[in-house]
């Protein structure tokens, strides 16, 4: 479950609490809260992927934690990590293991999470490819994706409540083949102030990226419409 630990004192930290009353978590985020649902702002609020279940725990109280929801979903197989949307209203995440449970190509379920005692599924993205999904991050409208096989992946998200998202960049580590196997990117970091990313290969290292963005136009009437974004990854 969710481990707290008091690092106050960063020499000496301490356990602060537990949460094992749902079991297993393997990833959690957790944040001082500021989202739509107005009976816990201001409170420590975790977003656990619980192995099957979305599970959100307020923590603000660490020897009391208290499970505000546990919501499963169709055809889950291990429900790994996922990030908040930047208004807290939904939550999107990955399922390490669907992909080769199921033969469908990457999927990504977004997690409408406004009321947070009564979290649903949104719908879900496939992406192009069969590659497994692992651990994404969000920055403004764009998911960053490390996607094994596939490589580095970024969507667009056009809509979170019709899980409406488009790729429009990626960077391969892994040229091979794109099946749903534990190889290529295994994690990505977007957050650099410079723009930069890193994603973290495997077997081939650590990739230092940069992005391009860049516009395809029509013209029809003697003025150029935009037509498609699409976002260049190189190498630094």
């Amino acid at each position: 479950g969710l481990h707290m630990v008091d690092i106050s004192n960063p020499i000496e930290p301490i356990k602060a609490g537990c949460y094992g009353a749902d079991n297993y978590t393997h990833d959690a985020q957790c944040v001082i809260y500021d989202g739509p649902d107005s009976r816990y702002l201001g409170q420590e609020i975790c977003f656990a992927a619980n192995a099957d279940t979305i599970t959100i725990v307020d923590v603000t109280n660490k020897t009391n934690p208290i499970q505000l929801s546990r919501t499963g979903y169709k055809d889950e197989g291990y429900t790994h990590q996922g990030w908040l949307s930047p208004d807290k209203k939904y939550f999107v995440f990955g399922d390490e293991t669907d992909e080769k449970k199921y033969g469908h190509n990457t999927k990504i379920l977004v997690m409408d999470v406004q009321d947070l005692q009564n979290a649903t599924l949104a719908g879900y993205y496939l992406g192009p490819s069969k590659a497994i999904d692992h651990n994404l991050y969000i920055i403004d409208d764009l998911v960053y994706l490390a996607s094994y096989r596939a490589g580095m992946r970024i969507l667009r998200i056009k809509d979170y409540a019709t899980a409406d998202f488009e790729e429009i960049g990626f960077f391969d580590v892994y040229p091979d083949d794109d099946d749903p196997s534990y190889n290529g990117v295994w994690s990505v970091y977007p957050y650099f102030p410079s723009g930069t990313i890193i994603a973290s290969g495997i077997e081939s290292g650590l990739f230092v990226l940069s992005t391009q963005e860049t516009t395809t136009t029509i013209n029809t009437t003697g003025t150029d419409v935009p037509l498609s974004r699409r976002t260049q990854l190189r190498r630094r």
